[in-house]
């Protein structure tokens, strides 16, 4: 009686050692892992055992679909936001091909009001493909050797209409060549002057909005962007990044999705591109990109200070 009680004991406590391992590697995320049962003795500890493994195949299996519909998302994005970019394309070149020159005030208040909107429905549409696409971001980018001064001129030549509708006078100096994606850094470029543009003083004076680039001795490159603008509120500063806050400058304009800025730092991350962002209210704002030699493909992490 004694050996056969001890011998039943010793298969609990088999089970029962086996069981906590296995809630620990639960716990640590390694669910396949967890259900290597191996001593189920009794009845009741093999029933907990089957349970587990039907529990843990329901779960696989939702999560299989729930993939399975993220990735179809990604893919009904992508094609949609192509597709829509077409006909404003069109449109933006009929206005241009065909400016009516004799055409009243009110008329062409209409023109450039078209072309206005279609500006910002294009950006948008930027930044939802490129919101599609960063779940998948190390299968998207394509790392290389890019000039900074070359990436940042062709953003600033986008954003031209912008430009002359706020009085605002773009510059560039400097260059650096380094490592990266070049799609990306103009997304993420695109985000920063489109904030820029957005939150520029209202009154008529004109604004400058300097871009200035500085190659350093360790193999790093800088990237700064100062503009005339209106600045961020100190207590603003911290959230900056945090997905849809618009802070006070976003109730004052009305335009703000809370979104540029947080995908700007995640992309950065990514690049292994460092960001920073100083400003004072009514006294403007300065981003700066920073490029390490040791932070190029760097798929994941966070680089952000503010």
């Amino acid at each position: 009686m004694a050996a056969w009680l001890t011998a039943g004991w010793l298969r609990r406590k088999s089970f029962a050692r086996e069981l906590d391992e296995a809630w620990r590697q639960a716990a640590a995320g390694d669910a396949a892992a967890s259900l290597a049962l191996a001593s189920p003795a009794t009845r009741e500890q093999r029933a907990l055992v089957a349970l587990l493994e039907r529990l843990y195949a329901v779960h696989a299996n939702e999560l299989s679909e729930l993939r399975r519909q993220q990735e179809f998302h990604r893919h009904f994005t992508a094609r949609w936001v192509h597709q829509m970019k077409t006909p404003l394309s069109v449109i933006e070149l009929l206005m241009q091909r065909h400016p009516d020159q004799g055409a009243a005030a009110g008329t062409r208040d209409i023109e450039r009001s078209v072309l206005e909107e279609t500006d910002r429905l294009r950006h948008g549409l930027d930044m939802m493909l490129h919101t599609s696409r960063l779940d998948k971001f190390e299968l998207d980018a394509s790392f290389r050797a890019a000039s900074l001064a070359e990436i940042a001129r062709a953003v600033l030549v986008e954003h031209k209409r912008p430009f002359i509708r706020r009085s605002i006078f773009p510059s560039l100096e400097g260059d650096a060549v380094v490592e990266t994606d070049a799609k990306w850094l103009s997304f993420i470029l695109g985000q920063l002057v489109s904030n820029a543009i957005k939150y520029a003083k209202k009154d008529e004076s004109p604004q400058r909005l300097l871009i200035r680039i500085e190659e350093r001795q360790d193999g790093s490159a800088l990237l700064r962007m100062t503009d005339e603008g209106i600045g961020i509120a100190e207590e603003d500063l911290p959230r900056l990044f945090e997905p849809f806050f618009t802070g006070s400058n976003g109730r004052l304009t009305g335009e703000s999705t809370g979104m540029g800025l947080y995908l700007a730092r995640q992309a950065c991350a990514r690049l292994g591109v460092g960001l920073r962002i100083d400003s004072a209210q009514g006294e403007g704002t300065t981003v700066t990109l920073e490029f390490r030699p040791s932070g190029i493909h760097r798929l994941s992490g966070d680089n952000v200070q503010t």
